[in-house]
């Protein structure tokens, strides 16, 4: 190539970065979609002592809020190919409400935020949130 190791690298290093989102671009990574009967089978796999009371279903299919019969919540959500679930009580994730969205913040690496858009958001914001919700 040009003979200096810093240019050489760098030219390798692009042409790799330009291949690799010319696949992604021609094979878009799969997902699942989130539907009550997927996040129910997920449930009853991870968390058999939960028993859902209620749901808000996202209308992209990326995440469903469920409400249990013991007041607890559980966030269902899509993570590739698979769904995550994370279990928290009524208090615990910052909540905010803006346009038909709920926005779940968790102290959470792993699950840092979820994202729910459902025309009963604002009732399920209210009942997370206590109507101490954070509009923005």
């Amino acid at each position: 190539m040009t003979g200096n190791l810093l240019i050489d690298t760098l030219i390798s290093v692009a042409a790799i970065a330009v291949m690799v989102g010319f696949a992604r671009l021609l094979f878009p990574a799969p997902t699942i979609l989130v539907t009550e009967a997927t996040a129910r089978a997920r449930l009853a796999l991870d968390e058999p002592d939960f028993e859902p009371r209620a749901w808000l279903i996202d209308k992209k299919g990326r995440a469903a809020l469920v409400e249990g019969a013991d007041a607890g919540f559980a966030i269902i959500k899509a993570l590739g190919l698979d769904l995550v679930i994370r279990r928290f009580p009524a208090e615990a994730p910052r909540t905010s409400y803006h346009n038909e969205e709920i926005t779940l913040k968790f102290d959470d690496l792993t699950m840092p935020r979820a994202v729910i858009s459902n025309d009963s958001a604002k009732a399920w914001a209210l009942k997370l949130s206590k109507n101490d919700i954070e509009k923005v």
